[in-house]
């Protein structure tokens, strides 16, 4: 395939987001294996637009949760020098982050208060930044200067930065940390389960099917929205007064990660029970995805998820975020290769 030259130039960089089969199936190009021959014109893109600054790669804390579910060290390892190769450390903060800026801000709207909330930096390097400081690199003398930045230009610790990312199920065992000691996937597709009957058994229309979500999604999350609402002096009969019951699911969906979340969760439940088959691994894709979507350039995301954000035509999800949403390769690669012919 010809590619178009690439020459250093001032641009635009552009943030993709890839799931981990979008990943996966560039490592395998990478090793010039011949399930991985679809994805070689773009993992040639994604390299040459990376070298020139054109694109980056972030990482978020799901990518480095999946990979490491992976117990086979060569395949995993494979995968790493990939992930290590294009992103380069560049990370994307927590969705609870995100989340408790938004609702700060909805409220602010709303309320007045908090007065200008501060936005999160969504972007930034390395496991410190990705883990909203949860893990740092403090196994180093002076990493403390680094280990709060959320700026790309601060270098990481790659050697500690890269022991993470590498680390298996043996090792997090060994750390006394075993990354499956709470099945989070099995729990939410029970969960997601139970909803469905509920809306099934009270026969909801399809109309009412976005209404009836948004209320299970209100229902998660009205822990978080009260400790907002208290850290800002904003009290529950305030809020009631002001908004109402209809007001408040209003709110929520208002909320943009939840917006994309919910508009995941609809696109299966407009399926009966025993029809939409919940799985383990859709609870990474529905709370992973909505800040891509809401704060990346590029998503690249299994060809369900783009449909469930382009099925409504009156409310597109990804226009509305100025987001590019696709689910092939030769997308990726004619992507890179428009943007950098400009």
């Amino acid at each position: 395939m010809l590619l178009p030259a690439l020459t250093p130039r001032p641009v635009t960089m552009l943030r993709i987001y890839l799931d981990q089969f979008a990943w996966i199936g560039l490592s395998r190009a990478a090793q010039k294996r011949p399930d991985g021959a679809k994805y070689a014109p773009a993992l040639e893109m994604c390299r040459a637009a990376r070298q020139i600054g054109l694109a980056s790669f972030p990482l978020d804390l799901y990518r480095y949760w999946e990979t490491a579910k992976n117990s086979n060290d060569g395949s995993r390892n494979r995968l790493v020098d990939l992930l290590i190769e294009l992103s380069d450390f560049d990370s994307m903060a927590m969705p609870q982050v995100i989340l408790d800026y938004e609702i700060d801000l909805a409220l602010s709207v709303r309320f007045g208060r908090p007065i200008a909330p501060s936005p999160p930096r969504v972007f930034g390097r390395g496991i410190a930044h990705m883990s909203n400081g949860r893990v740092t690199d403090t196994a180093r003398p002076g990493a403390a200067a680094t280990s709060s930045s959320s700026d790309l230009r601060i270098p990481v610790d790659r050697a500690l930065e890269e022991a993470l990312l590498r680390a298996g199920p043996k090792e997090h065992a060994r750390s006394g940390a075993p990354i499956d000691i709470i099945n989070w996937g099995d729990l939410y597709a029970q969960q997601e389960v139970r909803a469905a009957q509920d809306i099934a058994n009270r026969k909801v229309r399809r109309e009412d099917l976005l209404a009836a979500v948004v209320h299970t999604d209100y229902q998660d999350l009205v822990g978080v929205v009260k400790d907002r609402m208290g850290a800002a002096g904003i009290s529950p009969e305030e809020v009631v007064e002001t908004l109402g019951d209809k007001g408040l699911l209003q709110f929520v969906y208002g909320l943009p990660t939840r917006r994309v979340a919910n508009q995941l969760r609809v696109s299966k439940h407009i399926h009966p029970p025993q029809q939409q088959k919940w799985k383990p691994s859709d609870f990474v894709d529905v709370i992973a995805l909505p800040a891509p979507v809401v704060y990346c350039d590029v998503v690249f995301t299994e060809h369900e998820w783009v449909r469930a954000l382009t099925r409504d035509k009156t409310d597109l999800v990804h226009k509305r975020f100025d987001t590019t949403l696709i689910h092939e390769p030769d997308q990726l690669t004619d992507l890179l290769g428009r943007a950098t012919l400009g």
